[in-house]
């Protein structure tokens, strides 16, 4: 064989190295669909319930270096996701359709608050009116305003958990027999119980979860809950106030009080209910003291 023949073959084994040491270079996946779950323990039950919609924010990063991440600015529009409405069916979350993080390396931070509102005209002042007749199941449980926010979040097909809090504060009131009373009697002579004049507007901040009474003051009914009497306040300073109301044996009590309700807190209050007579009364009175030391020195 003689050296033109040599040539090319050599030249095509240098070929087949070459490319058996060059890597495989793969496509970047960027349609990472985003898949969300939420987790909070309600004050109106111990899970969300189907059916319930929540608002998701998604804020994209920006990157520093190759390794670390400047979070972005939650803004009115213009964000990654914007104000989309996701709905709880059986254990999935879904939206109206499928969204997808930005590519597989942007990370964001995600913000999800509750109930949902269609429009947000301004994300710092995002209204709500409390319903103030909580005495039902229903009327109760749409008093609640829930508030999540997650740090940085890699792309992921994995879900995204978003831990939610209570923006609202609740208020327990046991009422327990004192006096003259036996548990069944008292059942039976309490006609009616309210909290007084208490603001039920409510304003969320979505960057901070904050949220502050608005509006009127209005007496607020309670829903009974196997004895126990519960609301859903917005967060207030009351002071020395007449705070709680009842009606019993026809005539109406209240307790006077001064208390902070703060977001997610249970304030709990026990009520000791005597029996007032209409007949005679008697009692004890105290000592009077003469102020007169009568001892003396014993031999």
């Amino acid at each position: 064989m003689n050296a033109k023949c040599l040539i090319p073959a050599a030249t095509t084994l240098i070929f087949a190295v070459a490319c058996e040491l060059t890597p495989t270079v793969k496509p970047d996946p960027v349609d990472i669909p985003i898949r969300i779950v939420s987790s909070v323990t309600k004050v109106s039950g111990d899970q969300f319930d189907d059916n319930d919609a929540v608002g998701i924010y998604a804020v994209n990063a920006t990157a520093i270096t190759r390794d670390s991440w400047k979070p972005g600015v939650l803004a009115q529009s213009g964000n990654h996701l914007d104000n989309v409405r996701f709905t709880l069916s059986g254990n999935e979350w879904a939206a109206d359709k499928e969204y997808f993080w930005k590519d597989n390396k942007t990370q964001a931070e995600f913000y999800c608050y509750y109930p949902y509102k269609e429009t947000v005209e301004d994300i710092e002042r995002v209204s709500y009116e409390i319903p103030n007749d909580q005495s039902s199941a229903q009327g109760y449980r749409s008093a609640e305003i829930l508030w999540g926010k997650t740090g940085l979040t890699a792309p992921t097909e994995e879900y995204v958990r978003i831990i939610t809090t209570h923006r609202m504060s609740q208020l327990a009131i046991s009422i327990v027999p004192g006096k003259g009373y036996t548990e069944e009697s008292l059942r039976e002579d309490l006609k009616s119980i309210r909290l007084n004049a208490l603001r039920c507007g409510a304003v969320l901040n979505l960057k901070d979860g904050s949220l502050t009474a608005t509006g009127e003051e209005k007496d607020i009914v309670p829903y009974n809950d196997n004895g126990t009497y519960i609301a859903m306040i917005v967060p207030q300073s009351v002071t020395e106030k007449g705070l709680i109301t009842i009606d019993i044996d026809g005539m109406e009590r209240t307790l006077t009080k001064s208390i902070e309700f703060t977001s997610n807190s249970r304030k709990k209050c026990t009520l000791t209910i005597n029996k007032l007579s209409e007949g005679i009364n008697v009692g004890i009175g105290s000592w009077e003291d003469d102020e007169t030391d009568y001892g003396g020195v014993l031999n």
